[in-house]
């Protein structure tokens, strides 16, 4: 018996392709994205809406992770930094770090994918 996806829906990947540098400066926030990949995974959140009161109102804080098959995540070829979506929401969640789990028969069978929801500065 494999482990397997209880409750699974989909997510949308949006992995980054290049992001453009400044010698200077570092990393200048020009992000050019591939073609988006959709996946079965299984959303667990830690925090969901949690207060969090800030100078111009509650900017609620979302964290958790996605579990997915090894195979589908190696497939997505998902990296940290990468951001995902979760229909119909339309907020981002960035991926922090991806963490092997479901140990089964020598092998991981499943990776847990951190995430926290991107802050979005309102003009």
């Amino acid at each position: 018996m494999k482990p397997r996806l209880i409750h699974p829906r989909s997510v949308v990947l949006h992995r980054r392709l290049s992001t453009e540098e400044d010698p200077e400066l570092g990393k200048t926030g020009k992000i050019e994205w591939q073609e988006p990949f959709v996946l079965q995974g299984q959303v667990r959140y830690a925090k969901f809406n949690q207060l969090f009161p800030t100078g111009g109102g509650n900017d609620p804080v979302a964290e958790g992770h996605v579990v997915f098959t090894v195979k589908a995540w190696t497939e997505s070829g998902g990296n940290v930094g990468d951001e995902m979506e979760l229909a119909p929401s339309n907020s981002r969640l960035i991926v922090l770090e991806v963490r092997p789990a479901a140990h089964y028969q020598g092998r991981p069978w499943h990776v847990h994918v951190l995430f926290t929801r991107k802050r979005v500065n309102v003009k």
